[in-house]
């Protein structure tokens, strides 16, 4: 997902502060042990990485670039490899714009906008077999430090549920990932932003998540590391929040939308809810 900074202001909920500041964080969280029935988990900078090495980056970029222009030049279409960057940057800037509308991406979307972008069509046969390949070219994320102990040690207690958004890789191969992960079972409902329409924080795809659980609203804490998406979408629909201040990933820029508690990590919050 793109980068989004942050800019909270060291509140009362912030590590290292008084020990009347620090009463308070913890009576905060004798309430959510006493009222949460479900957990809700963002996906990207929550429980996997979010960051791949720059050459991995570039490296799943041309793949999907190069395999197109294959393909376009099996239909007589030739383009430069400057012309297929530049393609695909746009794509990436129309991604952005969509996400900021809260509307959803996928690899059938981005694959039409390089096409429009480079002004040629593919047969619809040709189109999906380049669709897969871009959803399928990938480096199984790392799970975050202590992200998938987290999950199994909540899972024994709560019902989970996932809220991710998604762009090139596509629900599909993201359960697979999990699977491969051993915590697909750990999860009673799975919500990506291709298969809703949306993206967070558009109220849909917290409801649909809460629908799964078969909770309320105000019975379910949403875990998750961007203040925008996470955070205030959750907040909206009446969930408790936890949002995870990583500062070398979210910086101290964004508005502080007033989370209920804030961790470092998934982790963290699987400690504070299990008395660990």
């Amino acid at each position: 997902m793109p980068t989004v900074l942050n800019d909270f202001d060291g509140s009362k909920k912030a590590p290292n502060i008084s020990g009347l500041e620090l009463r308070g964080d913890e009576a905060i969280w004798q309430k959510l042990r006493r009222e949460v029935k479900a957990i809700s988990l963002d996906l990207w900078g929550t429980l996997l990485g979010d960051k791949q090495s720059p050459a991995d980056t570039i490296l799943h970029s041309e793949q999907r670039q190069n395999f197109l222009r294959e393909e376009l030049h099996r239909f007589g279409h030739d383009f430069s490899p400057e012309q297929m960057r530049a393609a695909y940057k746009h794509v990436w800037q129309y991604f952005d714009d969509l996400w900021e509308r809260q509307i959803a991406f996928g690899a059938a979307e981005g694959l039409r906008e390089m096409l429009q972008h480079l002004g040629v069509e593919l047969p619809p046969a040709s189109f999906q077999r380049v669709q897969r390949f871009c959803e399928e070219v990938h480096q199984d994320p790392e799970p975050l430090d202590g992200a998938v102990a987290a999950v199994r040690m909540l899972a024994q207690k709560y019902p989970l549920a996932l809220i991710s958004d998604t762009a090139w890789t596509p629900g599909r191969v993201l359960r697979q990932i999990f699977a491969n992960y051993k915590i697909l079972e750990c999860f009673r409902v799975l919500i990506f932003s291709g298969e809703v329409g949306v993206t967070k924080p558009h109220p849909q795809m917290f409801h649909f998540a809460l629908t799964g659980l078969g909770v309320q609203a105000h019975e379910c804490l949403h875990v998750g590391d961007l203040q925008r998406t996470d955070v205030a979408g959750a907040k909206a629909v009446d969930m408790y929040t936890a949002w995870i201040r990583r500062p070398v990933y979210a910086g101290n820029e964004q508005q502080d939308h007033r989370p209920d508690v804030v961790v470092s990590s998934v982790m963290e919050a699987a400690k504070k809810l299990l008395l660990l």
